[in-house]
This record gives structure tokens, C-alpha cells and sequence, in this order.
């Protein structure tokens, strides 16, 4: 029987995660990069711009 391991995407850029140790409450990040840009945009009430994109990143 084959197990197949579930893909973690990155909440800012889509990418799939290596792992899933880049973690902000239930938000998934592929790499410090994208985990800083999204603690900008929530510092400054920006983070509408995921529900505007399409493709975030």
C-alpha cells in the first residue's frame, strides 16, 4: 500500500513547503522570505491583497 504525503502550499507564494515548520497560527510558509512579506502586509492592515490575487507571491 502507497502512502502519498499531502503537499503543504505556501500561503504567500504558492510554492509547495519542504516542510511545515515556517508556521504563523494556521498559515504555512515555504521560506522566511514569504513569511516576512506576509507579517508586513498584516502589520499594515494589508492582507486583503490574498483575497485580490489570484496568485499571491
Amino acid at each position: 500500500m502507497k502512502i502519498e504525503s499531502v503537499k503543504i502550499k505556501c500561503y504567500h507564494c504558492g510554492d509547495d513547503c519542504p516542510d511545515n515548520e515556517i508556521k504563523i497560527n494556521d498559515k504555512f510558509f515555504c521560506c522566511n522570505g514569504c513569511k516576512t512579506v506576509y507579517e508586513i502586509l498584516e502589520a499594515n492592515n494589508l492582507c486583503n491583497y490574498y483575497s485580490i490575487d489570484e496568485q499571491p507571491g
